[in-house]
């Protein structure tokens, strides 16, 4: 008998993308019988809920749509847990390109590897993609190194594993949920793993200096409320400059090993670049407080 798996989808303002989601679920594989879909609208004032809702009702995955009221994405992701059924979600970002077996990929992975928490796919399609957007693989590389944390794009995460540490903390209103949440599952126990026959792409990642900007101003922003949940000194450190180059220099030298490609040595430029914005959205969000909460 087939295991039941949730699709989560978390969106805001992603009406002009989000149709690459919808597809990349369509098309899965696995028995749609035995799938379901949990939408979560996280404020959106154009029309993306809206969009889901006809997606509901076109599909012939059963499909639950709702709304967290712009709640913050941790609260986000948690209403799509409370909602799931069966013993797995699969997260899918809105412009997230899925192989059409991904999700029983990741549910066989899974069944055959019962200490793991979870699990991510691999990142493809970047031999032809600008250099801008090779940033975007540089954390999906092969590498034989326990994981410590994962990102939710791409990733299954066992039921079981988010019920014991209480799922996601809805009190990170943006980036870093899914650092908190699988580091969490691993201090509890599980293991964090890759699944290398699952493959996976954004059709929509940063491809200007703009947008890689306003995205690792995010992820700076982000990381102070986990700087303070966990006293970890390490994003401190992350944003020193000489250290800040050495981690360009290095992962450059891995992203060569696994494209071969030679323009990957001036990674080295936008991971500066991106250390930079997030530097800043980092001391924004202190002078923010955000992240200054009670009981961190």
């Amino acid at each position: 008998m087939k295991t039941k798996v949730t699709i989560g989808l978390c969106v805001k303002n992603g009406a002009k993308i989000v149709k690459t989601a919808f597809d990349s679920i369509s098309i899965q594989d696995y028995p749609h019988e035995f799938m379901k879909v949990v939408i979560v609208d996280n404020g959106s004032s154009d029309n993306t809920l809206s969009l889901a809702l006809e997606f509901a009702q076109d599909i012939d995955i059963p499909t639950f749509v709702t709304s967290s009221k712009g709640k913050g994405l941790g609260a986000t992701r948690q209403v799509a847990v409370d909602n799931a059924e069966g013993d797995y979600i699969v997260w899918v970002d809105d412009d997230l390109v899925l192989t059409k077996d991904f999700v029983k990929n990741q549910v066989e992975f899974m069944e055959k590897n019962p200490n793991v928490g979870a699990a991510r796919g691999v990142y493809n399609d970047f031999s032809t993609q600008p250099l801008v957007r090779l940033v975007d693989f540089v954390f999906c590389l092969k590498s034989s190194k326990p994981l410590n944390q994962i990102s939710t794009g791409g990733a299954i995460f066992r039921l079981k594993a988010l019920e014991k540490i209480s799922g996601f903390d809805v009190r990170i209103k943006g980036a870093g949920e899914d650092l908190d949440v699988s580091r969490r599952i691993r201090e509890s126990g599980w293991t964090l793993a890759v699944n290398n026959i699952s493959g996976v792409h954004h059709k929509h990642p940063p491809t200007t200096l703009k947008a890689l900007w306003k995205r690792n101003f995010w992820y700076g922003y982000g990381n102070h409320f986990l700087f303070h949940k966990y006293k970890d000194q390490q994003f401190l450190i992350r944003y020193f400059p000489p250290f800040a180059l050495y981690g360009g220099v290095k992962m450059a030298c891995m992203m060569y090993r696994v494209t071969n490609l030679k323009k990957v040595f001036v990674f080295f430029i936008f991971h500066s670049f991106g250390m930079i914005a997030q530097s800043l959205g980092f001391t924004r969000a202190h002078l923010d407080e955000y992240g200054h909460v009670k009981g961190i």
